[in-house]
Order: structure tokens, then sequence, then C-alpha cells
């Protein structure tokens, strides 16, 4: 899953980690409609098994900026599971 983050609707300069979060739900569900491929993901279930993350840091903050992790345009940013507890 390590695609490159929002792809055609990128989030802004200002942009938060929830505002990423939520390109790449669009990203995804664009990319499956074009493809034909599964109809429905389940981002709860997503965001609760995985990590976002960028340059080994996980992206945990919703509210915090992009630009706070060191995000910038055409950056790519990975899912790594998350371990149990």
């Amino acid at each position: 899953m390590g695609e490159p983050a929002g792809m055609g609707e990128r989030p802004g300069a200002n942009a938060s980690v929830l505002e990423l979060k939520k390109a790449l739900r669009r990203h995804f569900q664009l990319r499956q409609a074009r493809q034909g491929g599964v109809q429905h993901l389940s981002w709860k279930y997503i965001w609760r098994t995985y990590h976002l993350t960028y340059a080994g840091e996980k992206l945990a903050d919703d509210r915090k900026k992009l630009r706070e992790y060191g995000i910038r345009n055409r950056d790519e940013v990975s899912f790594i599971k998350k371990l149990r507890k």
C-alpha cells in the first residue's frame, strides 16, 4: 500500500494529517471505482489496524500539520501494521 499520498486531490501546504487521510480515502475510492475493484473499503478497520507513516515516523496526531512532520509535495507515505498490545 505504499502509494504516494493523495494523488489527484492533494492536501494543501497547511493541511493536517486528518486532511491527508481524507485525501487518501478519496483517492482509493476513485481508483477502485475506475478499476472495477472492491466497491467498499472499511476505513474504520484500516485506521484501527494500520499506522500511516512518513520516514519511519507514525503520523499519530490527526490535528498536527504535515509540515511539522516534514512532509512536502510528492513525498510518499506508507501504511504499517499496528502491533498488538
